[in-house]
């Protein structure tokens, strides 16, 4: 038996022991940098008493001899220890030992290294990638509108962290030698618009109220979310610190709520829409019970049975029909008619028509600070129903004390009743003084834009009601435009006046009557 423990260098492999086993070699192989050491066992000669003539038709070939022990002493010699695949040994033995075709056999297998897991983003927010998320109400109702399919980002917001990648674990060759790992990799967060980056560049913060949107590694906050068609269940109800333009419809039962503004490109059925800042629609057609609130000007081609509160300007291209309309500006109905429902304004109106032929009921009123007169309406209401409640007590305290004179039998209940009674009378005589107190000393504020003057350019309806100033009047015949309509300060009632621009005060107008020679008032 021979050894040759010279290393044999080949492409990509290099040999680390060769010994004879009698007829056979044994060849021991380090491949893959290392990482995978081959056994391969190979016949070197036949049996010498082996016969190649006729009669030796029964003898057999020398066989190789390979145990365990010995081609594990071997992977020992070549410093194979703590990777050799056991498995593996023993199969190529048996294989030798029972005479099948051998093949290189990989006897030993190196422990790769493992990298480093990659840097990340944590983020704190929904953008709305991440789906719905139904919440349920204290009865364990589910509204499929509210989805929170995201976010609402305030300014100063914590966005999310970057987290460094991990560095990885060594790996180690057939012969125990290590092998380095690769370290995952960073994680390079762009900041996008409206979005600081802190800490070394691993925290992100919100510049500003909106949306975030994180696409390619880029974290933005966008105050500007635009809804490629129709609002629907897929995106349900709309609360946004930004500005929300849909161009599609919205339709029946939606809720949109907008910080900076709406713009709607189609039909707005009977829903909410409601933004501290502008609101744009085509047409609204509220059946009633749809409602925009408005903190600036509102302007709208057709609106149908919605009660708007306005406080700006309300710009109506064609038509206002059955509405309910409350706005601290003015009200302009450009081309059309403004006909049914009712309109209190402070800065003046102005319609093509007002009123129709069927003598639909529509009540226009202007010059009048809405807040104000809603807070008087309500005080007016609650005293009315506080002096109510207070006559149906004094008339049941009176009951009791009559049945307490007439039967001891069940006085102790009435007793006690009648001290029930009696606290609620004292509470409701207080509210009912603090009411009176109130109305009392209400004063309509003073606005320099305040303008109760009404503009109509082609034809007042009859049947209209008119309220300017302190003065009430139901129109009794058609009138025809352009004409201006104001209070008529001294004689009572209102006047009708060739038609001047809302832009010039009604208080100017009228002062320059009542300093004038000749009424111009037909």
């Amino acid at each position: 038996m021979t050894k040759d423990l010279k290393t044999d260098m080949t492409e990509g492999e290099e040999v680390l022991l060769r010994e004879d086993l009698g007829p056979c070699r044994l060849t021991l192989t380090l491949q893959n940098d290392g990482m995978e050491c081959l056994a391969a066992v190979e016949k070197t000669a036949s049996d010498p008493a082996a016969s190649t003539g006729p009669d030796s038709a029964g003898s057999q070939e020398a066989r190789c001899s390979l145990a365990p022990p010995d081609l594990l002493c071997c992977l020992h010699r070549v410093k194979i220890v703590q990777t050799i695949d056991y498995a593996a040994v023993y199969e190529l033995c048996a294989a030798v030992e029972l005479g099948q075709p051998l093949s290189p056999v990989v006897v030993a297998r190196g422990i790769p290294p493992l990298k480093g897991a990659d840097g990340w983003f944590e983020l704190l927010v929904k953008t709305g990638s991440e789906g719905v998320a139904l919440e349920e109400d204290e009865k364990g109702t589910v509204d499929l509108k509210n989805l929170n399919i995201f976010s609402e980002i305030q300014s100063g917001q914590k966005l999310g962290v970057v987290h460094p990648p991990g560095s990885g674990i060594a790996g180690m060759t057939v012969q125990g030698l290590p092998v380095p790992a690769d370290s995952g990799k960073p994680y390079q967060l762009v900041a996008g618009d409206g979005v600081t980056l802190k800490y070394k560049d691993r925290v992100a913060y919100s510049d500003k109220s909106g949306k975030a949107i994180l696409e390619q590694q880029t974290l933005a906050v966008v105050d500007h979310w635009v809804i490629p068609g129709d609002l629907d269940l897929s995106i349900g109800n709309i609360e946004f610190h930004g500005y929300v333009e849909i161009k599609g419809d919205v339709p029946d039962d939606f809720r949109v709520v907008a910080e900076k503004g709406i713009k709607v490109h189609g039909h707005v059925g009977a829903s909410h829409l409601e933004s501290d800042g502008s609101i744009e629609l085509v047409s609204m057609a509220g059946r009633e019970v749809g409602t925009i609130i408005c903190r600036g000007n509102l302007r709208a081609n057709f609106l149908n049975q919605v009660k708007v509160v306005s406080f700006g300007h309300v710009t109506v291209a064609n038509e206002v029909r059955n509405c309910q309309i409350k706005s601290t500006g003015r009200l302009m109905v450009e081309r059309g008619a403004l006909l049914g429902g009712t309109c209190t304004t402070l800065e003046g109106v102005e319609a093509k028509v007002i009123g129709s032929e069927s003598g639909l009921k529509t009540e226009v009123t202007a010059g009048v600070y809405f807040p104000d007169a809603d807070r008087f309406n309500y005080l007016l209401e609650r005293k009315q129903n506080v002096t109510q409640q207070l006559a149906r007590l004094a008339e049941a305290i009176d009951q009791l004390n009559s049945s307490l004179a007439r039967n001891v039998q069940y006085a102790a209940a009435a007793r006690k009743r009648l001290d029930i009674l009696s606290e609620q009378h004292e509470l409701l005589t207080e509210e009912k003084e603090r009411l009176s107190a109130e109305i009392a000393s209400s004063r309509c504020q003073e606005f320099t834009c305040r303008n109760a003057k009404i503009n109509v350019t082609s034809r007042l309806m009859e049947g209209v009601v008119l309220i300017l100033g302190g003065s009430r009047e139901e129109i009794r015949m058609v009138r025809s435009g352009p004409l201006s309509i104001i209070e008529n300060t001294r004689d009572g009632g209102v006047r009708f006046l060739a038609m001047t621009p809302l832009s010039l005060l009604a208080d100017v107008v009228e002062q320059q009557l009542l300093d004038s020679p000749e009424d111009p008032t037909p």
